[in-house]
């Protein structure tokens, strides 16, 4: 009976993986098509240039010689990506650094007159981050500048650490360079934005899973991802990923045989109170803290609501909008606005999306849409970043065109480490983690509002994808493009 059920879970592990690895497969042909015709000479450079640097940052012999080494390089580009790059805060950031300054003031009363900030009331855990850079630097947006430099640099030592568990050193080596020199995560830092450091908080508190096996590190972690979720709402996504991927695993590795008189049953039994024991203990440290901050923040009197989204429908609203692909829709606020925050316009949103869900077949063309917009269409990071700064039209049109080659590349990688891992029958909890943490990001987006700056957040994780192939391809060429009967890249 149960090693039928362990062979059905192996092909559900292989399923997973194949469709996986095919649909970024899919994704990068998608994205090849759409690089400007004149720019594929560049990409053959930029795949050359790729291959050389893999070359001499896998021949460095001390480890944190390179990374003392990148760290430095990651900085120096984020710096003077800073300093040529003058963006002035625009939208709403622009909103989000006033709230930042009415908080270092003490004026309270006036952000709690703000209608932004009383119905997305997350928004002002990263007004106060940036209330407190304020009081400790000087109230200057270059402040915060330089802290998502450095944060951005700690995402890629994140994503270097990651990798080296799920991989190895080479590997690491390589997804972590690759991601340093990525065109949005040097030039997001330019901008006002809770991305950055929701990101290295989260991914950081992914980190702490992966190295640390006890109660102890899942509590860090929960505080970990907690405070991400505090900058910008997106950790208690990770959060269900987190747990559902945990347990999903266990299930998906049970034994192939069990008696039912055995100590191997005892174990398991031991090993599932375990495996609850610390995801109680995550879940706990998230919630509190972030319940901690909500209770801090209307003891401060900065808000008179509990921390959070109080219009939850909105961005299924939007994100169902098919005359807008998903996208933000001004005929949408027209119509919502004539409606107070309150079971009124929850009544009304629900009645617009229940209408945009009836259709089923326009529904799945939506879908695809959509899906094909959020991740083959240009990076529009660029168009909050350009505001107070000196770029022209054809410089801005070159940086787009670059990240497009970049990430082009990355999609290629990251199918071809997928099926690289199917063939090398890799089991890795903290490699499952993170596909079904990239999984459940294509997901949502087919529900809610889609931007293409969006995906700063889930990038990181496909560049831990990434250096496991281009480490082979390295090698493959060190070797004078003589295929080897055999490349063991696993530790």
């Amino acid at each position: 009976m149960f090693w039928v059920l362990a062979s059905i879970n192996e092909k559900i592990k292989f399923l997973f993986f194949v469709l996986f690895g095919v649909v970024f497969f899919l994704l990068a042909i998608v994205n090849a098509k759409r690089i400007d015709g004149n720019s594929y000479k560049y990409a053959v450079l930029y795949l050359v240039a790729v291959i050389i640097f893999s070359y001499l940052i896998l021949k460095i012999k001390n480890r944190w010689l390179f990374l003392i080494g990148l760290s430095a390089f990651a900085m120096a580009l984020r710096l003077a990506w800073i300093f040529l790059a003058d963006t002035q805060p625009v939208s709403d950031f622009s909103l989000l650094n006033r709230a930042a300054n009415l908080i270092l003031e003490g004026k309270y009363s006036e952000v709690k007159a703000i209608d932004y900030f009383n119905v997305w009331v997350y928004q002002l855990g990263f007004s106060v981050y940036c209330a407190v850079l304020y009081f400790v630097f000087g109230s200057n947006i270059l402040v915060v500048k330089v802290f998502n430099a450095l944060l951005s640099v700690g995402i890629v030592m994140i994503v270097y650490f990651i990798t080296a568990k799920i991989f190895n050193e080479k590997a690491a080596r390589i997804s972590s360079f690759l991601y340093a020199i990525y065109i949005q995560s040097v030039i997001f830092n330019s901008l006002l934005t809770n991305q950055i450091i929701s990101a290295f908080f989260i991914y950081l508190g992914i980190l702490i899973i992966a190295y640390g096996n006890g109660w102890f590190w899942y509590l860090l972690s929960g505080i970990s991802i907690a405070v991400g979720h505090i900058m910008r709402p997106e950790g208690s996504f990770t959060l269900y990923m987190i747990v559902i991927s945990i347990v999903t695993y266990n299930i998906l590795n049970r034994p192939k045989k069990r008696e039912m008189f055995s100590k191997r049953r005892n174990i398991e039994s031991i090993g599932i109170v375990l495996m609850l024991s610390k995801i109680a203990v995550l879940v706990l440290a998230f919630n509190l803290t972030v319940q901690l901050f909500s209770y801090s923040l209307k003891a401060a009197d900065i808000t008179d609501y509990n921390f959070g989204n109080r219009n939850v429908y909105w961005k299924f609203v939007l994100g169902l909008n098919s005359s807008t692909n998903g996208g933000y829709s001004n005929e949408d606020v027209k119509i919502l606005n004539e409606y107070p925050v309150g079971e009124e316009l929850y009544r009304a949103e629900k009645e617009v999306i229940r209408e945009r869900l009836s259709n089923k077949q326009e529904l799945i063309k939506l879908m695809i849409r959509k899906f094909n917009i959020m991740w083959t269409h240009n990076d529009s990071s660029i168009q909050f970043i350009y505001p107070g700064t000196q770029l022209t039209s054809s410089q801005i049109n070159h940086i787009v065109g670059f990240e497009k080659i970049q990430f082009t590349l990355l999609m290629f990688l990251v199918c071809f480490t997928v099926f690289m891992s199917i063939k090398s029958k890799m089991n890795d909890l903290n490699l499952f983690i993170i596909m079904v943490l990239i999984s459940a990001n294509f997901a949502v987006y087919l529900l809610i509002e889609i931007q293409t700056r969006y995906r700063y957040f889930i990038i990181p994780a496909f560049f831990i994808l990434s250096g496991y192939c281009m480490a082979a391809i390295t090698e493959y060429v060190e070797g004078g493009f003589k295929p080897r009967s055999r490349i063991d890249f696993l530790h």
